[in-house]
């Protein structure tokens, strides 16, 4: 019988479970304890592959999911990647992924472990794992994995998942590709028999690729693992959630700025609000209520921007976000240090730039004629008023403001600082 404070019902008030394999066998172990009949506590893991210089937004969603784990008593695993993302995962793919060097993808496993440490507790008597599976991948010959792992999958069970049926279908799905389900699969069974992992989360679009894992683990252990799916991120919209203008948001303060990230959050779309405090936020969802008693959906979309921004880029950042915001909104002064902000020179002055450039070194439009098109559209705010003349040509005197720069609004919500070296 499953427990009204059990850690999946608690998952489960917050909409974060999709799918579950064997959810009652999974129950009856954790009401057990944490810990096996040996003393060996319980862990469960999600990987990462590393496609990228930085981790995302979802793959925020998965470490928050970890972190759930862990202030549930179990061990969280953080793998990353550095076997599979030689390889790609062709989930959702209509083509290959574009194939990284074994030292791009070291170093962006640096940064990841950089990036991840925030998120989790290290007082605690389970503190995180990091591991990286080119560790016991990297070792194994073709022949030694075709026999212990390869010899546990058929090739109609493999092209059944829908991982590889896009990849199949459309003609491109590679004999590597194919592999890395197998890959994932040994990631479980490896992690199973070394740190007594029980559970493997993933986006629902990883359902097959985790339920093989805990399939080989029964067929070669005999042992007793589960899959745990959460929801694909979507916002209300239908679009997948944790992309803007083509780019993900990224969690590294380098590539996407405190400012912008808050930013993010604070636009999402009113019907995702709650959604945002579910997925991303540690509050409890009695918490989470008392915040929705407030009538005033921009106030509650700030504190749910401002709890995220904290806790990926700490509370000082958060802070410094949220008083920007509220400034270029308000149009009050204050610090704007900590805006999103470029640089001109006094030469380009002198050589004379106009409108129309400084919106594209902005990155408000990618082209002239987009930038045109804006400000004819009363789309641009140029110190406080509407900048129609798309002439216009930049002068000292712009910058003779409250703030010491030209404060640039497109439409309600995007600003930007223009500072004079």
């Amino acid at each position: 019988m499953t427990s009204n404070n059990s850690f999946i019902t608690k998952l489960r008030k917050r909409s974060l479970i999709a799918q579950i394999s064997h959810e009652e066998e999974l129950e009856q172990l954790l009401q057990k304890g944490n810990q096996n009949e040996k003393g060996e506590r319980y862990s469960v893991y999600c990987g990462f592959d590393p496609t990228a210089a930085s981790l995302h937004v979802g793959n925020l969603a998965a470490l928050m999911m970890l972190r759930r784990a862990q202030d549930a008593g179990l061990q969280p695993i953080v793998l990353f990647g550095g076997a599979t993302g030689l390889i790609g995962d062709p989930t959702g793919r209509t083509e290959m992924r574009p194939m990284n060097t074994k030292e791009q993808i070291a170093s962006y496993i640096e940064n990841f472990k950089l990036l991840v440490n925030r998120y989790f507790r290290f007082d605690v008597p389970n503190p995180p794992i990091f591991v990286n599976n080119i560790d016991w991948i990297g070792k194994m010959s073709w022949i030694d994995f075709t026999r212990d792992v390869g010899s546990h999958f058929t090739v109609a069970r493999l092209l059944s998942a829908e991982v590889n049926k896009t990849r199949f279908n459309e003609g491109g799905l590679t004999f590597m590709e194919l592999g890395y389900q197998l890959l994932q699969s040994f990631d479980f069974l490896h992690l199973y028999k070394n740190y007594n992992c029980v559970m493997q989360f993933g986006g629902d679009d990883q359902w097959s690729n985790i339920l093989s894992g805990a399939d080989l683990i029964r067929r070669v252990n005999s042992g007793k693992a589960f899959a745990v799916t959460t929801p694909l991120l979507v916002g209300s919209d239908g679009k997948k959630f944790g992309k803007t203008a083509g780019n993900a948001v990224w969690l590294d303060p380098n590539l996407v700025s405190p400012y912008d990230f808050y930013q993010f959050f604070r636009n999402v779309h009113d019907a995702d609000v709650l959604k945002m405090f579910q997925v991303f936020t540690l509050l409890n969802t009695n918490e989470i209520e008392d915040i929705f008693s407030n009538p005033n959906i921009n106030q509650v979309k700030e504190k749910m921007a401002f709890e995220i921004t904290k806790i990926v880029h700490g509370e000082e950042e958060a802070m410094k976000a949220l008083e920007a915001s509220k400034i270029l909104f308000s149009g009050q002064t204050g610090d704007l240090s900590h805006a999103p902000c470029i640089f001109l020179t006094k030469v380009e002055l002198e050589t004379g730039i106009d409108i129309l450039s400084l919106i594209m070194k902005c990155g408000f439009s990618q082209s002239r004629g987009e930038a045109r098109k804006l400000v004819q559209g009363n789309g641009l705010n140029f110190n406080g008023e509407k900048l129609i003349d798309f002439n216009y040509k930049i002068s000292e005197k712009d910058f003779n403001t409250e703030q010491n720069a030209i404060i640039l609004r497109k439409g309600k919500k995007d600003y930007h600082l223009v500072k004079m070296k």
